[in-house]
């Protein structure tokens, strides 16, 4: 950017017409528009009226310089009524200046309507949406406020109104807009989409107070702010226009704090500052903060070094911008002597600039300081005359104090105290009456003229043309610049042109605004008819002609070249002016900081509501049928309701806790999340919120359950202590077995306890996981000071299996979800023909998995009735065709990279399909050795590319696929099989696989060895006890091949030798005992199977003697011949706990203290 050194100039003077470099410039003396006899109650010369009609509207002025000031300059009450006139120079004193025809056809006509006020216009949210950036927020509050201030006007004519004839929002708007004298191009009236969503969220004072709450928020997060950066800045002064009093003068104070504070000038923080003031209601204002501020800006002004750089002009437009704010403001307090002085020397010594762009900023500045009211009378002014400056006071602030009546009584007293007192102006002294010329020749003795101190009409009308464009009316703009009687002088033109650069770079304008404005730099510099020419006013429009060429938007680029073309100046060389950056206001913020910080603590039902939707997607089900249920495991299977009615009574009820049992694959996940779809659809703001969370993804569900989930559904920590404090919950806790817990969730969380979480829970776990006493688990306890289990707050039910009625109902869902071959009829006419089928599948995801495999399983078969199934071998098929589905799949898919084609191929080539089992029983095995069988894996590649993770869910492109097309999820990180039963399924067959030894081609007895040597493998160091459904899967595998039967025989007998066998010795023997394998008579001599579970075993006559069977379980076993000599027998249970038998009636019995001895 280039910038013009400054030269010093003592003589200079503030311009008159015409310029000094131009040739043609007439300096003639001009006579002065009269305003003082309005001061002093005087009778005035009649001006005759001047009629200039525009697009759409006609307006009846008197002197031309009313037409710029008059609307909008506001003067103390004791001074300038409404209609006074400002002081003008170079017109007629009783003669308008006429406005030639070519004028009026070229920049007259430019702008012809008055607009509505421009303001930041986005997308509106829906009720409830989440406000995405500052703007929509400005927006929404904008039209809230600008609708209720003149509907709210109305509400005598709403009384009258009834429901049937509510008030239109349009209508009422554009009425009150003409009785308030508001033209209708220029009345903010609503569009459609508008109107309708001020009718919604006006009847919403939910909705109204959230969106306060939200910018308060938003000033908060700024005031915290210690850095304060370009973009918050920008952010934040947008929010200016729509705050209540109390906010604005907190962030105004912020603001001023600030800028004191920093020791280097930031001018985003500078322009601001401004912007906050200048776009302010006039009664937010408060007259010590600006008068603070300009003592601030007078700081800066002295401590820049470098007047003619950018930030010079800087500060020279934000103290020209605040004191326009003053001037209209009728600012009060403001001492001479410490403020306005110090402040006219500190300008006074940059007039010597021979840049003209500052010259003129100066000079504007000195003139604002001159309609300043200051706390000095006249008489004080005069006395403290120095050097000249001090008669600037006598400007229309100081007129206001004069004491009138003895205005010309006290001028000898104003000879003897002022000595050289000739700072009196022209414009206040040359148009009295006849009668006052002895006196005023009198005192023309003792004037000298001197410039410095005269008022000039071209600051009040350009101050007028500003405040025209800030409020959208530019057809005054237009009419108050073509119709001034000081267009001639330069420094009113170089006002115009900044005027008319800044409406042409705002984005708020829309785009033939802007256009138009850059139609009129074209008239200035093509000198208007009537119009003296300047070669500086010719260099500035350059300037800013070149200058939007820079700008993003192309309609104004394109515009702008045009424009430029026409005036052969493309191609032209940099102008030799200094060009400055014209922003009438800061761009807006590419990004809303602030909006997302406050969001953090945000009005929560927007974020309850997004979390509300995405669950909504992720429980989508295809298929549901509604389960029967019994009251607890005791209960008989006859009595059964339906599940979904027993929740919904105990949600009503006082009751805390709700356990729901059932088998591995009852539905129990599926009931939890139908019951989430259900609560999430019934939900109503304020009301009980429902939480599904899956245990086994919570790290710490004994002490942290509800703050986990939260933050998974990305709540912040003080959203979370607002959802403790304020709400209530419906918690429906899933896989309590899967999590391998053994707390009661309810107790170590301290549910329902004073400043606790407020909840409801409810809570599933598979039968086989619990034992007798496995109510202690879930019972809540009172909150008393014993802690005593509240039994009658807790409630249980058990899901029963499916019935023949359920089973078709399953299938009618189930066949139209894609395309099949077999009818309803055709898969139960198979369930119902093969042996056991229709028993097995009355579990769910057993009946999803049997009609998966059915049509393979059948291929070919005539004798249905010869076919045996078992729940392992449903596995086996479902996994072969899933695999094998989704192979062909891959196969299919033309966007795979050449480097994943080639690894399908060699996958392909070493059988996908067993590819793909040998990956999932790897990942099974993983699972259950480093997570002890905990199914969810949460995998971030950042932190476990090293892992054991790395090898199932990293980058390797086999991994990928495989992992792609397993019977795996994912949500976000975290990863599990489709259902448990899989993860089981898979485990166990590490320990018997029938693929894996149907080998015809390796020796049998080979195989036979090395499976039952496999020390390293799960049968040798897992006890699968607690594993049932692992166990059901084995004892198939029992029943379907005797070779593995032969195999745990061995593991058994290996025990006899060898310690390290003892761990497959219990599992052995408690597979076989399970699928029901006898051991009549069998040589059991030396095992070691401490702890296994022989119930309901069959061992008559069987050798035990020398057997370590300490805590095993032989309840129920059959034991006749049994021979236990030397046998370990510690802990052992057969079912019967031990008696005494006495001859003779027993009535009372004791224990000694010790525990010891009964009698």
């Amino acid at each position: 950017m280039r910038t013009s050194n400054m030269t010093k100039d003592s003589s200079f003077q503030p311009h008159p017409p015409g310029d000094g470099d131009d040739p043609n410039n007439n300096n003639q003396p001009t006579r002065k528009r009269n305003i003082f006899l309005d001061y002093l109650s005087l009778p005035r010369p009649k001006n005759k009226r001047l009629k200039h009609k525009t697009s759409n509207q006609s307006l009846t002025a008197q002197a031309t310089p009313q037409l710029a000031a008059s609307p909008v300059i506001s003067q103390p009450t004791d001074s300038i009524t409404n209609n006074s006139q400002s002081v003008s120079t170079n017109a007629p004193e009783d003669k308008s200046l006429p406005i030639p025809p070519s004028m009026a056809k070229s920049i007259s006509d430019i702008f012809l309507e008055n607009l509505p006020r421009p303001f930041i216009k986005t997308d509106l949210p829906a009720l409830l949406d989440r406000i995405e950036v500052t703007q929509q927020l400005i927006y929404c509050c904008r039209l809230l406020i600008d609708s209720q201030a003149i509907v709210s006007s109305a509400g005598a004519a709403a009384e009258g109104q009834t429901e049937e004839s509510p008030i239109d929002i349009q209508e009422t708007i554009r009425a009150e807009s003409q009785d308030s004298g508001v033209n209708g191009p220029q009345a903010w009236e609503p569009n459609e989409t508008e109107c309708a969503w001020i009718k919604v969220v006006g009847q919403d004072p939910i909705q109204r107070d959230h969106l306060r709450w939200l910018v308060a928020k938003v000033v908060q997060e700024f005031a915290k702010d210690d850095i304060k950066g370009p973009t918050s800045i920008k952010e934040i002064v947008i929010l200016g226009s729509i705050l209540d009093r109390d906010t604005y003068c907190s962030l105004l104070s912020c603001f001023i704090a600030k800028f004191e504070r920093d020791t280097i000038l930031d001018v985003i923080l500078l322009q601001g500052l401004v912007q906050l003031v200048e776009y302010a209601s006039p009664s937010y204002l408060e007259d010590d903060d600006l008068v603070r501020t300009l003592a601030i800006l007078r700081q800066r002004l002295r401590g820049t070094h470098k007047p003619s750089s950018e930030h010079m002009y800087q500060i020279l437009v934000a103290i020209c911008r605040l004191l326009d704010v003053m001037v209209n403001s009728s600012v009060k307090g403001v001492s001479r002597l410490e403020q306005q002085q110090p402040l006219v020397a500190a300008l006074t010594e940059l007039k010597v600039t021979d840049d003209p762009i500052l010259r003129f900023q100066v000079d504007y500045a000195l003139q604002a300081c001159q309609y300043i009211p200051d706390d000095e009378s006249v008489l004080q002014a005069v006395l403290h005359f120095r050097g000249g400056l001090a008669m600037a006071a006598l400007g229309a602030a100081s007129v206001c104090k004069l004491d009138l009546a003895n205005l010309f009584n006290s001028l000898d007293t104003l000879r003897q105290a002022a000595g050289q007192a000739y700072e009196v102006t022209k414009s206040i002294l040359e148009g009295m009456e006849s009668s006052q010329q002895g006196r005023f020749r009198a005192m023309q003795s003792l004037l000298h003229g001197l410039r410095r101190g005269t008022k000039h009409e071209w600051y009040l009308t350009l101050l007028a043309a500003r405040t025209f464009v800030r409020e959208g009316r530019l057809a005054d703009f237009n009419q108050a610049v073509c119709e001034a009687s000081c267009r001639d002088e330069r420094t009113f033109q170089l006002g115009v042109c900044q005027i008319l650069g800044e409406i042409a770079v705002d984005p708020l304008w829309d785009p033939l605004t802007r256009q138009h404005a850059v139609d009129f730099l074209e008239a200035l510099f093509t000198v208007p008819p009537g119009w003296k020419q300047h070669t500086t006013v010719k260099q500035w429009v350059h300037a800013l002609l070149a200058q939007l060429l820079e700008l993003p938007d192309a309609d104004i680029k394109d515009h702008t070249l045009v424009v430029l073309q026409d005036l052969y100046l493309k191609g032209a060389t940099t102008s030799v002016i200094a060009s400055y950056p014209l922003e009438s206001r800061l761009p807006l913020p590419k990004s809303s900081p602030l909006l997302i910080r406050a969001q953090r603590i945000q009005y929560l039902e927007y974020e309850l509501r997004r979390v509300r939707l995405q669950r909504l997607e992720e429980a989508r089900q295809h298929i549901y049928i509604s389960p029967m249920a019994k009251a607890n495991l005791q209960a008989s299977d006859k009595d059964l309701f339906p599940l979904m009615d027993k929740v919904q009574e105990f949600l009503s009820s006082e009751r805390q806790v709700m356990l729901i049992l059932g088998d591995s694959g009852a539905g129990k996940s599926t009931f939890n999340k139908h019951l989430e779809v259900e609560l999430l659809n019934s939900y109503t703001i304020g009301g009980w919120i429902p939480l599904f969370i899956n245990l086994p993804a919570i790290d710490r569900p004994a002490k942290e359950l509800m703050s986990e989930q939260l933050k998974e559904h990305d709540f912040l920590e003080a959203q979370v202590q607002e959802l403790k404090r304020h709400r209530r919950f419906i918690v429906i806790c899933d896989g309590y077995d899967e999590s391998q817990l053994s707390t009661n969730l309810h107790t170590t969380n301290l549910f329902n306890r004073t400043g606790q979480w407020k909840v409801k829970m409810v809570i599933t776990c598979r039968t086989q996981y619990l034992g007798s006493d496995y109510r202690n688990r879930f019972v809540p306890q009172r909150s008393d000071h014993y802690d005593r289990p509240a039994p009658n707050l807790f409630e249980e039910a058990v899901i029963a299996p499916f019935s023949q009625k359920q089973i078709k109902s399953y299938i009618e869902q189930y066949v139209p979800l894609e395309p099949r071959t077999w009818r309803t009829e055709d898969y139960m006419d198979r369930l119902t023909t093969i042996p056991n089928l229709l028993d097995l599948v009355s579990n769910p995801f057993l009946l999803s998995l049997a009609l998966e495999a059915l049509p393979g399983v059948t291929h070919g078969k005539k004798e249905l009735s010869a076919i045996k199934i078992t729940r392992a071998q449903l596995y086996d098929t479902f996994v072969d065709h899933w695999l094998g589905v989704n192979q062909r799949r891959l196969e299919r898919n033309n966007a795979l990279s050449k480097e994943d084609r080639d690894t399908l191929e060699h996958l392909i080539d070493d059988n996908f399909v067993r590819c793909g089992i040998d990956y999932l029983q790897k990942l099974a095995g993983a699972i259950f050795k480093e997570q002890d069988g905990i199914p969810v894996v949460q995998y971030v590649h950042r932190q476990d590319k090293r892992s054991w993770k790395a090898a199932f869910f990293g980058s390797d492109p086999e991994a990928k696929l495989l992992c792609d097309s397993s019977p795996l999820t994912r949500t976000g990180n975290q990863y599990r099989f489709v259902h448990r039963s899989m993860l089981e399924y898979f485990f166990s067959c590490i320990i018997y696989n029938p693929t894996r030894i149907d080998n015809k081609f390796v020796p049998q007895d080979t195989l036979y060895a090395s499976l039952s040597s496999n020390v390293d493998g799960p049968l040798y160091q897992r006890k699968l006890l607690a594993e049932r459904s692992i166990i059901q899967f084995l004892c198939d595998r029992v029943r379907l091949d005797p070779d593995f039967e032969q195999q745990l025989r061995a593991a058994i007998d290996l025990s006899k030798t060898n310690e390290t066998a003892t761990i497959a010795a219990i599992n052995a023997i408690t597979i076989l005992v399970r699928a029901g394998v006898a051991f009549h008579g069998a040589n059991l001599r030396g095992v070691k199977i401490p702890g296994a579970d022989l119930s309901g075993g069959q061992f008559d006559y069987a050798q035990f003697q020398g057997a370590d069977l300490t805590d095993v379980n032989l309840s129920r076993s059959w034991l006749r011949g049994t021979d236990l000599s030397g046998a370990q027998m510690d802990g052992v249970q057969f079912g019967e706990l031990p008696y005494l038998e006495v001859g003779y009636s027993v009535v009372a019995c004791a224990y000694s203290s010790d525990g010891r001895m009964l009698a």
